[in-house]
């Protein structure tokens, strides 16, 4: 209720001192106009939708928000949209591609969060690490020599890994902002990212599963906001801002040079601005008010890089050399009710995972060098699991893809729906691969139907409880008439997540589960 009432009040506030006594565009006794602002944002800002929707409402305007990362908001911007603005935590990516550039009209900041370290205070004690007097080469041996494991996020997919790790490169090698392809610091970052044990498709789902399972890491790369919530949460970590420096989310808000909406774009933006709506929204996001980035501490700016090439290079050396290789485990429902559409669905997803995709985010969703892929399809038992081993070699995994096309293409549906006992049956070798902590593990699991066959939910729980080892996250895909609660409930119990498929084009939601392996 406080938070309701200080959002109210900042609204109140916020547009009698920007409208003034301006008329309504609704007529007595009438319908307000319908009049739509179409925003597409970062997913760490829905904590402040409430609030812009709110104060959309008072000039009777409906305010849209679709969630997006860096690389699907170029994507989308890219293509014809129907969007009035963009709303993301860092500009500079976008800034890089012509095409988007270009249909940009207006930009301006809105307010702070750095990219930093938090850290167990244990940890960062036992290490002896002080925020400004820590440098990131502190941080790249501690990770080789298996002394500090961290989360991060896919920076594929996230806004705060994505800018984390184009600073991180830049920094590392020397070069700044002239960083070129040939100067990347591979090994560098190779030896930084032995050291990642978790990772998720989005800071606020990343705080989430750390909050879940702390025990597995040692400390986080996240915006400052998130990690002084997660502190006020009940979760202490101390925040570490490396000597070289950070880079600084500042949340520009761009109004796209089609929209029809400036004149309610620029009330939006002093809205935004205004003194009242920064102290609420510092208030309940933890971010920095535009008069300053949370302390006096002055903070370098690491350099990003400047050439999109060398950036879609950082991004691809890391999904094929510097982070962990991944082991994905693929569990698909070929029961009988996936016959005709649902299955050509099913095939069109896998199949965009094994071939080249010329987008943006697509060209980081396929399937990448030295991961292990097992595919398992199953109806009423689960059936034989097939496996596929990518190496480094382009020539001879475009060999391996084009089988999987294959064995892809040739699935056909019909019989019950084993879905426990098909978990369960990979389960324990996907557990083997975890504990050594060389590979990020995940099971993917696309069903569109209840349980008919074998274990039911509460045996399949009792049975990993029994079975005890480290938790392999199982990402659960909820496709046609699929139980939505058990689901989620098979998604908690292993630290994974729900994926729902009923509404959206499972092509795309599987693109999305790929920021989470």
């Amino acid at each position: 209720m406080k938070r309701i009432a200080q959002l109210l009040a900042a609204i109140a506030i916020a547009a009698l001192a920007l409208a003034g006594c301006s008329k309504s565009k609704t007529e007595a006794g009438g319908a307000p106009a319908a009049n739509t602002f179409r925003i597409l944002a970062g997913s760490e800002l829905k904590d402040v939708a409430e609030l812009v929707q709110a104060y959309g409402k008072t000039q009777d305007m409906n305010v849209v928000f679709d969630y997006s990362g860096t690389l699907d908001a170029v994507d989308r911007l890219a293509q014809p949209n129907n969007y009035d603005a963009v709303w993301i935590s860092h500009g500079k990516y976008l800034q890089l591609v012509p095409e988007v550039k270009n249909k940009v009209k207006a930009s301006e900041k809105t307010m702070y969060s750095r990219v930093v370290l938090g850290v167990k205070p244990n940890v960062a004690r036992a290490l002896g690490w002080k925020s400004g007097k820590t440098g990131w080469a502190d941080v790249v041996a501690a990770a080789k020599a298996g002394k500090f494991h961290f989360a991060m996020t896919n920076p594929t997919g996230s806004n705060t890994g994505f800018v984390a790790l184009a600073g991180l490169a830049a920094e590392l090698s020397g070069k700044g902002d002239a960083l070129e392809e040939q100067d990347i610091p591979g090994d560098k970052l190779k030896d930084m990212f032995a050291g990642q044990a978790m990772t998720a498709g989005s800071s606020g789902a990343l705080a989430d599963m750390f909050m879940a399972d702390a025990s597995r890491v040692d400390g986080i790369i996240n915006y400052e906001s998130v990690i002084r919530s997660m502190a006020a949460k009940g979760q202490p970590l101390e925040v570490i801002i490396p000597k070289e420096g950070v880079i600084t989310a500042d949340y520009p808000l761009m109004l796209l040079a089609a929209s029809k909406q400036g004149e309610f774009y620029a009330k939006l933006l002093a809205y935004v601005r205004a003194d009242a709506t920064q102290k609420v929204i510092a208030a309940n996001t933890f971010r920095s008010p535009l008069g300053g980035t949370g302390s006096d501490e002055v903070v370098n700016e690491l350099p990003f890089p400047a050439s999109l090439k060398v950036v879609d290079a950082i991004l691809k050396g890391f999904l094929d050399s510097y982070s962990k290789p991944a082991s994905s485990y693929f569990v698909l429902d070929v029961s009988g009710s996936m016959k005709g559409n649902r299955l050509a669905s099913l095939k069109e997803a896998m199949l965009a995972l094994s071939n080249s995709d010329a987008s943006g985010s697509g060209r980081f969703s396929t399937f990448r060098g030295r991961e292990h892929i097992e595919m398992m399809p199953f109806s009423s038992t689960p059936q034989t699991a097939v496996a596929y081993d990518l190496s480094e070699d382009a020539a001879a995994n475009r060999k391996i893809l084009d089988r999987l096309s294959s064995d892809i293409s040739s699935l056909h549906a019909g019989g019950g729906t084993a879905i426990f006992d098909s978990i369960a049956s990979v389960y324990g070798q996907a557990q083997l691969v975890s504990a050594s902590h060389e590979r990020t593990v995940s099971i993917v699991l696309l069903t569109d139907g209840v349980n008919t066959e074998g274990m039911d939910l509460a045996e399949f729980k009792s049975w990993l409880e029994r079975k005890g080892g480290p938790k392999v996250p199982v990402f659960a895909i909820i496709f046609g008439d699929a139980d939505p609660s058990q689901m989620q409930a098979l998604a908690q119990s292993t630290g994974g997540r729900v994926f729902d498929a009923r509404t959206v084009q499972l092509a795309r939601v599987m693109k999305d589960i790929r920021t989470y392996q």
